[in-house]
């Protein structure tokens, strides 16, 4: 760190700047501290020992003290190997010269709430780090936030303190009542928040803020149910595929972008950001997307099937960018005029109350239904479910199975092939294991 003068051949008294220089970047700000140009040493950035400058000792000191933080700060964040920014390090240090005035009786709920505030910063900046020691992603950053709101909103209307220690079994019905009853949240969006108030609470444990630990018991679950998702069936889709859309530009893009997802059972967030240098061929001329899933970090092989590479040559492996929120309503679109019309029901506990709904199947069709039919098409093939999650970049095959969405008579469908199969093959009924659990 170097120190510089706004105006050096100023003859009145000048604001002194501070400059941090790391891997190729800098950072400029003021020190809030003055010096008479005459008194001030160029080479050593320093005040001159000379009796005019009454304050020099003082000045000077500061200066060291600047300076010392700047190499420790840097090098913490490097062998912690966080993302250095700019604006993190400017808020630093307006701290480190004006430390923020605390309240010696801040009460435990203040407290609690600035912890959070800080658990969502620490995500943000990258001091807290996802399962594979990267960076989290901007949607559980948005969790996180969503959640905090929520607290504080809760906490106007609570007649008990929420501080670490209260978070117990009885806070745990009073929030889960208030968000079915004052929010109408159905059971898995409750479940997401209790999730990330036990992360809250993992994390302030680790930080020594904690000392109950009401909220590790098995009544304070994460509550969650079995969703009525749809999936396409390959006809479907097909259906889909065939469409003229020659008139409407704006469908078509939906069209292709929702094909090429339920071919590739790739996430929407890097379905978007595929390009051609994802693409590679191998000696025998067949091409794969390999790259590293945005939400996990984690690599990913997927073969290019020839319905996808159509798509690709047609937009010169440059899919098109929409957002996640005009995708979902243009393809209920695209998929009623592909006359996706079968009658399908909705069930889910909103409320706290078990509602039921009754629907047409493209009305339920949303940018993840592309996803969940690759998973399930290729599970009624035949595929072995491992090659299926490789491609998925599912870790376990119980989170693989929520993405099946077959019928009770498909099952019995895969039932009666199976027993054909191994009738046909001439086995005996112990020598052939039939999977009825799927």
């Amino acid at each position: 760190m170097t120190f510089v003068l706004r105006e050096p051949s100023s003859k009145t008294p000048q604001p002194i700047n501070a400059l941090l220089r790391w891997d190729g970047q800098r950072l400029k700000f003021s020190t809030g501290l003055k010096v008479n140009p005459k008194h001030w040493n160029f080479e050593k950035y320093r005040v001159k020992n000379v009796l005019d400058a009454v304050e020099k000792d003082a000045i000077n000191e500061l200066l060291s003290n600047l300076e010392k933080e700047g190499d420790r700060v840097i090098t913490k964040l490097k062998a912690e190997q966080v993302l250095i920014d700019s604006a993190y390090l400017k808020q630093h240090f307006e701290n480190f010269l004006n430390p923020p005035q605390i309240e010696e009786e801040a009460t435990p709920q203040q407290k609690f709430f600035s912890f959070i505030t800080q658990f969502v910063e620490d995500s943000n900046v990258g001091r807290r780090k996802n399962h594979n020691d990267g960076k989290l992603s901007i949607r559980s950053i948005q969790r996180y936030k969503t959640v905090e709101t929520r607290l504080r909103e809760f906490s106007e209307v609570y007649d008990r303190v929420i501080c670490f220690n209260t978070i117990d079994e009885v806070f745990y019905s009073d929030f889960v009542e208030w968000l079915q009853k004052s929010k109408s949240y159905s059971k898995n969006n409750i479940g997401k928040y209790i999730t990330t108030l036990k992360s809250i609470m993992n994390y302030a444990l680790e930080k020594g803020q904690i000392e109950k630990l009401e909220y590790r018991t098995n009544k304070f679950k994460a509550m969650s149910e079995d969703s009525d998702n749809v999936y396409l069936t390959e006809k479907e889709l097909q259906k889909i595929y065939d469409l003229d859309l020659s008139g409407n530009e704006r469908l078509g893009r939906v069209r292709d972008l929702f094909i090429v997802g339920s071919f590739t059972g790739l996430r929407f967030s890097d379905l978007t950001n595929i390009n051609k240098n994802d693409i590679k061929t191998d000696d025998e001329g067949d091409q794969f997307i390999e790259l590293e899933q945005q939400k996990t970090e984690d690599p990913v092989t997927v073969p290019v099937l020839p319905m996808v590479k159509t798509i690709f040559e047609k937009y010169n492996y440059s899919l098109p960018s929409i957002s996640n929120q005009k995708m979902n309503d243009y393809i209920k679109e695209v998929s009623q005029l592909a006359s996706i019309e079968e009658k399908v029901t909705k069930r889910i506990t909103k409320g706290g109350l078990r509602v039921v709904e009754y629907l047409e199947k493209w009305e339920m069709i949303t940018t993840h239904t592309a996803r969940r039919s690759f998973a399930t098409n290729a599970y009624l093939k035949g595929v072995d479910t491992l090659s299926i999650m490789a491609v998925t970049g599912h870790k376990t095959e119980k989170s693989f199975m929520k993405y099946i969405k077959i019928t009770h008579r498909e099952k019995a469908k895969r039932f009666k092939l199976a027993w054909l199969k191994s009738s046909e093959s001439g086995y005996t009924r112990f020598g052939n294991v039939i999977n009825l659990t799927a």
